[in-house]
C-alpha cells in the first residue's frame, strides 16, 4: 500500500509540475513509467490482491509463471533500484531543489542509508551463518509433498510452536533466494521441520536438496503461538492441505493446556500426519478430518456453540480457500476479530 501512495503522490506531481530541462524531464517520467510497471507486475505475479479472488485470474497467472517464474520475478523486482537511482538524480538536478543545501544533504542522506541498510540486510545479515543449520532428512511424503528436517547450530535462534521461518540454501541446484516456510515440530534447540508442497518453481525444487547442504535461517517470525498462549477460551485449528503442518505443532505444545479443536481438510487422501492426530486425540485434542472441504452444514455440526460464540481460530492454507472458509465461519456468526489466517505461498 505504501507503493501506492508514493504512485499517486508521484503521477499528482507529474501532472502538476513541468520542466524544460530534458535530463529532469526524461528521469521523472522513465521513473514514473518504471515505476507503474513494477507495481502492476507486483499486483498480478508477487501478491494475490487479484489471484485470490478470481479463478480466471489465478488461471492467467499460472500460465505465465512458466515463463516469468519466480527467480525472473525476483530480478524484475530490482529494477526497483533503477527508479530509485533516477529519482535520485531527477531532484538533485533541478535546479531551485539544489540551492536548497540543507533539504538536498537530508534527501542524500535518507537516500544512502536506505541502500546502506539494505546492503547490510542483504550481503552481511543473510550472511551470517550464526542463525542457520544443515540439511539432516529430505524425503518424499505424497509424490508432491515434502519433508525437510534441519539439524540447527548452536547458536541458532529458538523458535515457538507455529512460527516461520524465511529460509535460503547455500548449495548447488537451487536458488538461494530466501522463501518462507512454517514449522511443523514442537520447540527444539537442535532441529527444526517443515512441510513442503510442490506448487511454484522454486518448491519443486526441493527434491534436488541433499542433506548436508548448508540452509540460513531468517526468523524465527509469527504470532500464532503468543495469540494462542493469550486465549483463554476454545482454540480451533483449521488446517487446509499442508497448513496443518504450523498448526499441528501448536497442538502437540498446548494439549492439556487449552480446549483445542484441529479441523483438517484436505485435498487427497493424505495419512503422513494420522500417527501425531491419533496422539492428540489421546491427549484430549478433538479432531475433524476430511477429504475436500467442509460443507456449511458440516461446520455448524462439529462446531460446539462455546466454539462459535468464544472460540479463536487459526486458518492455515492456500489464499483463495482461506478467504472461502471466512466467510463460511462468519455466516456461522464468528466473529470476523476472532479469525487469525496465514496464507501459505510459493
Amino acid at each position: 500500500m505504501l507503493a501506492v501512495f508514493a504512485l499517486v503522490a508521484a503521477t499528482i506531481h507529474k501532472f502538476t509540475s513541468s520542466s524544460y530541462h530534458a535530463i529532469i524531464r526524461n528521469t521523472g517520467n522513465i521513473a514514473w513509467y518504471l515505476a507503474i510497471f513494477l507495481l502492476v507486475y507486483a499486483i498480478f505475479f508477487l501478491s494475490g490482491w487479484l489471484s485470490d479472488r478470481s479463478n480466471a485470474i489465478r488461471n492467467l497467472k499460472a500460465k505465465l509463471e512458466k515463463a516469468f517464474n519466480h527467480q525472473f520475478s525476483v530480478w524484475i523486482h530490482r529494477l526497483n533500484f533503477v527508479v530509485i537511482g533516477l529519482i535520485w538524480l531527477h531532484v538533485n538536478v533541478i535546479p531551485r531543489i539544489a540551492n536548497i543545501s540543507y533539504f538536498l544533504i537530508v534527501f542524500d542522506i535518507y537516500t544512502l542509508v536506505f541502500i546502506t541498510a539494505y546492503a547490510y540486510q542483504k550481503f552481511i545479515s543473510d550472511a551470517d551463518m550464526r542463525n542457520s543449520g544443515t540439511v539432516k532428512e529430505n524425503i518424499p511424503l505424497t509424490p508432491n509433498i515434502q519433508k525437510f528436517t534441519i539439524d540447527l547450530n548452536k547458536t541458532a535462534k529458538p523458535y515457538h510452536a507455529g512460527d516461520f521461518y524465511f529460509v535460503s540454501f547455500r548449495g548447488k541446484g537451487i536458488s538461494s533466494e530466501a522463501h518462507p516456510f512454517s514449522v511443523m515440530t514442537r520447540p527444539s534447540k537442535h532441529e527444526v521441520g517443515f512441510i513442503i508442497h510442490q506448487v511454484g518453481d522454486f518448491t519443486k525444487k526441493i527434491t534436488h536438496v541433499s542433506p548436508g547442504t548448508k540452509v540460513h535461517l531468517d526468523g524465527p517470525y509469527g504470532l500464532f503461538n503468543s495469540e494462542v498462549e493469550e486465549t483463554n477460551g476454545p482454540v480451533i485449528l483449521y488446517a487446509i492441505g499442508t497448513g496443518i503442518a504450523p498448526l499441528i505443532s501448536l497442538a502437540e505444545e498446548y494439549a492439556r493446556k487449552k480446549a483445542l479443536h484441529i479441523i483438517w481438510s484436505t485435498s487427497s487422501s493424505e495419512d503422513y500426519f494420522n500417527l501425531r492426530l491419533d496422539q492428540l486425540e489421546q491427549n484430549g485434542v478433538k479432531v475433524d478430518k476430511k477429504q475436500h472441504r467442509f460443507s456449511d452444514e458440516e461446520l455448524n455440526t462439529i462446531l460446539t456453540n462455546e466454539e462459535k460464540a468464544n472460540g479463536k481460530f487459526f486458518i492455515v492454507g492456500s489464499a483463495p480457500i482461506i478467504l472461502t472458509v471466512k466467510e463460511k465461519l462468519k455466516q456461522l456468526g464468528i466473529k470476523d476479530s476472532n479469525l487469525i489466517d496465514e496464507h501459505l505461498t510459493m
